[in-house]
């Protein structure tokens, strides 16, 4: 008897070795390569970038290369950061515009300003990542400085009117520690992603059937311009929302049209709510940095229909300079440097990528060129 379990044991595990080795074979044939893969979601402060990573992302049909460092910054190469330097260090957080999709990060505004900063014995990083706003530049900031021990002498903060949108989604989401096993477990989850076929297989079926639903969500928006999205960009769009349960709102075509917001009577309300818990949370971060001792600035850029506007400070930037005085931040308007007297249409044919509300390397380039002054200025005395 005792012969015969252990037979059936050895056939398990053979089964079992045979299967893996399968597995990863498969995998190593099947599974495409993922633009997204040094993306990770994260408990504290929702996403980020994974750490010490080299590879190859795509914004829409855009591919490029891009590294992070130890911190879990887009950077310029994998490198070791020191959390507490003895030099003068910038912090910078914002969105997409600002991670600087579809760009390689040299000629980034991040970049371009680093290297100037090189010179100067100031480091800048760049903690920026697609989709954040206010609410994660808090919880992200409160994570580095008081989970990780990190330290900044400034924090320049970028925002746009995206972030409308972005805090009303991100409203109901709930920061958790990361626990024991999280590192572990990413890592794990990360492996079978990426090697194991099953692990893939199943995955991806699940994803498939929920951005799927999603899509259908929005099609109301414009079925046009959906048509015309990479996958890339559309997975990105759809796990922004994984916290977000209002139905109602995710199926209206203007919900998702968050540049027009403050041009439509009927979405005022909606905008002035955005606005607002986005003040709250800025608000949140100035009393963080303050306790630091840490100088906090705020940039607004505009988007290509604002360009197109020609109002260099309309209600959102009115609305965050306003914040920004009451609250003692250095607030700087990027909306002159794109609405210069040029012809709007030539101008974002320059700056912007085709068809998109992000800067291109000319328009990182005229962005970089109007903040490098700052650097110029003494470390600050908060």
């Amino acid at each position: 008897m005792r012969q015969r379990i252990k037979i059936i044991g050895i056939n398990i595990l053979i089964f079992l070795a045979g299967y893996i080795i399968l597995d990863l074979f498969l995998g190593l044939l099947k599974i495409p390569y993922d633009y997204n893969s040094f993306r990770i979601k994260h408990p504290y402060f929702h996403h980020g970038l994974k750490s010490n990573q080299a590879a190859m992302t795509a914004w829409g049909g855009l591919v490029y290369p891009v590294f992070t460092n130890s911190m879990s910054f887009r950077d310029s190469a994998v490198y070791r950061v020191e959390k507490d330097p003895d030099h003068r260090r910038i912090l910078i957080l914002g969105d997409s515009h600002t991670e600087a999709v579809g760009v390689d990060f040299k000629y980034s505004f991040c970049g371009r300003l680093q290297q100037a900063a090189g010179e100067r014995n100031i480091e800048i990083l760049n903690a920026a990542a697609v989709s954040y706003s206010p609410r994660i530049h808090y919880l992200k900031t409160d994570y580095l400085l008081n989970k990780k021990g990190f330290r900044t002498d400034e924090i320049w903060v970028f925002v746009d009117i995206s972030d409308l949108q972005n805090e009303i989604a991100y409203e109901a989401f709930q920061p958790r520690e990361e626990g024991y096993l999280y590192p572990f477990a990413t890592k794990l989850r990360s492996f079978l992603k990426k090697r194991s076929f099953t692990w893939y297989t199943v995955g991806s079926a699940k994803d498939a059937k929920k951005i799927s639903a999603f899509v259908d969500k929005m099609k109301a928006f414009d079925p046009r311009a959906l048509s015309n999205l990479h996958k890339n960009t559309v997975e990105l769009y759809y796990d922004f929302f994984r916290d977000f349960n209002d139905e109602d709102m995710l199926r209206s075509p203007e919900f998702h049209g968050v540049g027009e917001w403050y041009n439509d009577r009927g979405l005022i309300e909606l905008a002035d709510r955005g606005l607002e818990l986005g003040q709250k949370n800025m608000a949140k971060l100035a009393e963080l940095c303050r306790q630091h001792k840490i100088r906090l600035r705020l940039a607004v850029h505009p988007w290509q229909t604002q360009v197109l506007r020609q109002d260099t400070m309309d209600y959102y930037v009115r609305s965050w300079k306003d914040f920004c005085d009451s609250e003692g931040i250095d607030f700087i308007n990027l909306f002159p440097v794109f609405i210069n007297g040029e012809n709007p249409f030539t101008v974002t044919e320059t700056y912007y990528i085709p068809e998109d509300n992000h800067w291109n390397e000319a328009g990182h380039e005229l962005v970089a060129e109007h903040l490098l002054d700052l650097l110029n200025e003494d470390k600050p005395n908060v």
